[in-house]
């Protein structure tokens, strides 16, 4: 029988979430030990399931639902109850697909324990297994989980259930985009994702904010109004699920008289502002107080990850992010409507000159052409080089030019700005690492050359051949220790010189001292995080080489050099040697 039909006999039920409130069970502790209760919705499981039950009653052929949830709220379990519904009332062929593998298994046991103690007389028996769950009426259940390879693609799925999909790998051999790539074009009728958030970028980040090729999720009132327009597939076909963590009633403590007095007069900025926007009662703030000093160690980023009380901090605060998040989505929301111009560079006897290319494959993007009488400066971060690099998602080369701030003749002025850079990810040879670097130069004016010297002498060697100046620190003699010498690139003394630069583009990017258009830097912007060692590094599965880069080049933007413009050759007149004899 084709999935999403239902099966004869099967018809009542058809409230997901009066089913959960009446005949299901789950399990939760106490003081004796693990007990089965008939659950009762708060706010959030309510939204999920009035999404679900209006969506399938209004006919939407592909149910989407992309669930945002606070830290312990249900919404896993709210998530596979939707599933088990539906497996109950229509034949499907489900999977569950977790982070890892352990939660997957208990998601499986949810379920198991939903169909061992419904209340509900559905007549239709389980045939449980350890990695499978079949019911009478052909439905059935399956776990994989997102550390596998290629999960869940053996064949079409009537459903899926993708939990925590925020914790999903990103980059490398196992990316979240490619999991979703791979699994949801076969699911032809209900699709779940549910996550507590985890850092501003991946699948599940931009399917909820949208990009710049993508609208972003939809929230049900406004998909229900594009469907009314005539809309066959509104936003990007997602519908969005969130609550707050003041809308879950169980989120307060009672307090006394004295208590509620003392309370209103140490309300913080915060606190003050949460109950002008959001109606935070004392007894709210009493407990979120508490909470913040008993989980969260007094952290007010810790507490908006893991109780978001809007839908947009919450990315902003998770994954502990060392740039200012929202500066960063601000420049990324201006690189909309910012297009880079796209071309090669030749270089000439003369200087070099760009030439555009539209056919989108050029190695060369660029948002400002060379202006006379600003200093400039090009960067390069080395890495292996596509005859070195290895596995499927190696470090790359990042080269970019970085324009010094100026003030216009009218007054105005221009903050250091990123014009130019090579196509990411750069994994070519040296000898094209090197013309890169050359023809980037004698674009801007034979400007100033940044290379780090970890991996890339060879490349130092091209670059002092064509004559191009080359950024040059200052060394000790490492025998007599007194005498000083200047040596050929930039080079990383230590851990602590790597924390000054992070800090200082983090200081411009918080400030706003510094334009960066390229979308491909300021995804790495949001992917670079402070981890639990306290090391500054690009998230899992994520990388930092623009970042350091563009760090780099801000500490050394001092020595970039004087762009004069293009000058023209005075010919000598053909009779020049005539008049020179006379």
């Amino acid at each position: 029988m084709a999935a999403g039909v239902p099966v004869p006999g099967h018809l009542p039920g058809a409230s997901a979430l009066v089913h959960f409130e009446t005949c299901a069970k789950i399990e939760v502790e106490s003081p004796k030990g693990r007990r089965l209760v008939v659950p009762r919705a708060n706010v959030f499981q309510r939204r999920l399931f009035e999404a679900y039950e209006t969506l399938l009653a209004v006919g939407v052929p592909e149910i989407r639902l992309l669930g945002l949830k606070i830290r312990q709220c249900g919404g896993t379990t709210a998530a596979c109850h939707v599933l088990y519904h539906h497996a109950m009332r229509f034949e499907s062929d489900m999977l569950v697909l977790a982070d890892v593998r352990a939660n997957a298994a208990a998601m499986l046991r949810k379920m198991r324990t939903f169909s061992a103690h419904d209340g509900f007389p559905w007549g239709n028996g389980l045939r449980p297994t350890k990695e499978r769950m079949e019911w009478a009426n052909g439905s059935a259940v399956e776990i994989a989980s997102a550390e596998a390879s290629h999960p869940g693609i053996s064949r079409t799925r009537s459903a899926v259930l993708f939990s925590e999909a925020c914790k999903y790998p990103r980059g490398g051999e196992k990316d979240d985009k490619g999991i979703m790539a791979s699994v949801l074009p076969s699911v032809n009728r209900l699709g779940i994702a549910e996550s507590t958030p985890e850092g501003a970028s991946g699948w599940f980040y931009e399917q909820w904010h949208g990009t710049r090729e993508m609208p972003g999720a939809l929230s049900l009132d406004d998909f229900l109004a594009a469907l009314r327009r005539g809309e066959r597939s509104p936003g990007n076909g997602w519908v969005k699920v969130f609550a707050g963590w003041w809308e879950f009633e169980e989120n307060a403590r009672p307090v006394v008289p004295a208590e509620r007095e003392r309370l209103l007069r140490t309300l913080t900025l915060r606190e003050r502002r949460g109950m002008g926007t959001y109606g935070w009662t004392p007894e709210q703030v009493a407990w979120r107080r508490e909470t913040l000093a008993r989980e969260c160690g007094g952290s007010e980023d810790l507490f908006d990850e893991y109780y978001p009380e809007d839908e947009a901090g919450c990315f902003l605060a998770s994954g502990r992010p060392r740039f200012d998040m929202g500066a960063v989505l601000a420049m990324e929301r201006l690189t909309y409507s910012v297009t880079a111009e796209e071309g090669h560079v030749d270089v000439q006897e003369t200087g070099a000159v760009f030439t555009p290319d539209g056919g989108g494959h050029a190695p060369i993007q660029m948002w400002e052409r060379p202006l006379a009488g600003c200093r400039y400066l090009v960067w390069c971060d080395p890495a292996t080089g596509a005859e070195q690099a290895e596995g499927r998602d190696p470090d790359a080369y990042s080269i970019g030019v970085l324009r010094d701030g100026y003030t216009t003749p009218e007054g105005i002025v221009r903050r250091p700005k990123v014009v130019a850079r090579v196509r990411p990810p750069c994994l070519e040879e040296s000898d094209h690492i090197a013309a890169y670097l050359v023809g980037l130069s004698r674009l801007y004016g034979d400007c100033m050359i940044v290379l780090e010297v970890n991996m890339g002498l060879h490349i130092l060697e091209k670059i002092r051949h064509a004559g191009l100046p080359i950024y040059r620190r200052e060394v000790v003699d490492p025998y007599d220790r007194k005498t000083r010498r200047y040596m050929h690139g930039w080079k990383l003394k230590d851990r602590e010189q790597r924390r000054t630069l992070i800090d200082g583009l983090a200081l411009a990017i918080r400030d706003e001292a510094v334009e960066i258009p390229c979308p491909h830097i300021l995804k790495e912007a949001r992917n670079f995080i402070v981890n639990r060692n306290g090391r500054e590094e690009a998230r899992s599965g994520c990388h930092d080489d623009d970042i350091t880069g563009l760090a780099m080049g801000l500490y050394c933007l001092g020595s970039a050099t004087l762009y004069r413009g293009p000058t023209r050759r005075r010919r000598k007149p053909a009779d020049w040697g005539e008049w020179k004899r006379w």
